[in-house]
């Protein structure tokens, strides 16, 4: 939640003005949805690509293992196979065991940088939006699953990382006064 105070000088202000302003009056609304939807491709990007968390210091690093299955770049490291094709090296990119064994491995087409960025599929970050809520709007996600992965990934890293960064509540709280400045000029 944000605080804003907005200096209305030597303006008259009518009781309409301050109803507006009120939690369920139409400026009140429109202040919070313009920050939200202001916010959104901000911390949407500190996240998902920059990889920082909320006090603006890196998340984490991806370990090796995981940065195999992140870009793709499975390697046999010359392993023979055992059994009826003993002596073979093993094939790379696809999977070894169970189902799918034999079929190709996804490809996720990402970097090889070990940057935590909460992004694989891309599936998560697509789904941050503007949510609308009891008390206005919020960002968050519309999938259940990625709700329950933020606090995975909060609880991993043991960091706040969904939350405002200072810079980043400061550049609401401008917003929502340049919104409500805007509205009473």
């Amino acid at each position: 939640m944000i605080n804003v105070s907005v200096d209305f000088g030597n303006l008259s202000v009518g009781a309409e003005l301050l109803k507006s302003l009120s939690p369920g009056g139409q400026l009140y609304d429109t202040t919070l949805r313009t920050v939200a939807t202001s916010m959104l491709g901000v911390v949407k990007n500190r996240i998902h690509e920059e990889g920082k968390d909320a006090s603006g210091g890196q998340i984490g690093n991806y370990s090796k293992e995981y940065m195999a299955v992140r870009t793709g770049q499975f390697k046999s490291n010359g392993v023979k196979t055992k059994g009826k094709n003993k002596g073979e090296t093993r094939p790379t990119g696809v999977f070894t065991k169970g189902k799918q064994k034999g079929q190709p491995r996804p490809q996720y087409n990402r970097t090889s940088d070990t940057r935590v960025v909460i992004s694989l599929t891309r599936q998560m970050e697509n789904d941050f939006v503007v949510i609308a809520t009891a008390d206005g709007y919020g960002l968050g996600y519309n999938n259940p699953d990625n709700k329950k992965k933020v606090g995975y990934v909060e609880n991993t890293y043991k960091k706040s990382i969904f939350s405002l960064t200072e810079g980043e509540a400061t550049q609401a709280v401008a917003i929502a006064q340049k919104t409500i400045n805007d509205a009473i000029s």
